[in-house]
């Protein structure tokens, strides 16, 4: 039997087809929009020139990658049965979709550091509603 929309999966093999892809599809797109972030904040670590705010951005990227990490083992362990999923809405994984096109599209002459780190934490939220990522989740 399936589990509906609002139950949790524990294993890739008790979910429809259509819920592994959305989950997928969340996760590739999560995934994509921490990549350009990360790349986003490396390059703009590169150019600064005041010291402390560059150690700032540099911060800021790292944490990233940290949650880059988290999120690929958190799939993995999804897919192994060490963790659970909600499915994802196709309204929640448009939405996540959205955020990593706009990853794509922004570039470093017109954005701040500020500007990427809110594009990559909203991402991450969107996809803490389907899974959890990070401290405390299988690894």
């Amino acid at each position: 039997m399936n589990a509906t929309v609002t139950d949790s999966i524990d294993a890739a093999e008790n979910a429809s087809d259509a819920e592994v892809a959305r989950y997928e599809k969340a996760f590739r797109e999560t995934r994509r929009t921490l990549d350009e972030s990360i790349e986003s904040l490396m390059i703009l670590e590169e150019f600064e020139s005041d010291p402390l705010r560059r150690e700032d951005i540099a911060s800021k990227r790292r944490e990233l990658q940290t949650s880059r990490s988290d999120l690929v083992r958190a799939n993995i362990a999804f897919h192994t049965g060490r963790a659970t999923m909600d499915p994802p809405s196709p309204q929640l994984v448009s939405e996540i979709a959205a955020l990593a096109k706009e990853a794509v599209d922004t570039t470093v002459e017109r954005t701040t550091a500020s500007a990427v780190l809110t594009l990559a934490t909203s991402a991450l939220k969107k996809f803490a509603q389907i899974q959890k990522i990070g401290e405390g989740a299988p690894s």
